[in-house]
């Protein structure tokens, strides 16, 4: 009689199992596109990311950026050059300390990350609509339980 909890669990986890495959999916479909995107003038989906970063945590460096937005190191240089051409940010040696170079937000800058935030909270209230906030607090915290078990491999 103990079975069916145990067949309900499995069948959930798996499910989830499923889910969080699709999703991994996804998100390898929406970095494929990012060449698409840079081709037709538009940011990419990692340079979106690191001024989202930005947005967040003013003044930080290369690494720091390429740590919190989960880019490469080597990525984030080449990244941060082209968006420095197009002016959307500054990079100013550090006062203190001058062999650090911090990474700013233009004006301009800042205007294509309110524009992106205001696209992407649409789109995430969009897709959250009717999903009650029970659950959308439950399928947080799976995804941090996911997170930290993908630490420890």
């Amino acid at each position: 009689m103990s079975a069916a909890p145990t067949d309900g669990r499995d069948a959930a986890l798996a499910g989830l199992r499923e889910e969080f495959g699709a999703l991994l999916g996804a998100e390898r479909r929406l970095r494929s596109r990012d060449s698409h995107r840079k081709e037709a003038g538009g940011l990419s989906n990692a340079q979106v990311r690191a001024l989202f970063v930005l947005g967040a945590h003013e003044e930080s460096t290369a690494g720091e950026i390429a740590e919190r937005a989960g880019l490469s190191p080597g990525a984030v240089s080449g990244m941060l050059d082209e968006l420095e051409q197009a002016g959307i940010v500054s990079r100013v040696r550090c006062a203190d300390d001058r062999r650090r170079v911090l990474v700013n937000l233009t004006d301009a800058g800042r205007k294509v990350l309110g524009e992106r935030k205001r696209r992407w909270t649409k789109r995430w209230e969009d897709a959250m609509d009717g999903v009650d906030d029970r659950d959308l607090e439950a399928a947080a915290e799976v995804m941090r339980r996911i997170a930290a078990s993908l630490e420890d491999v």
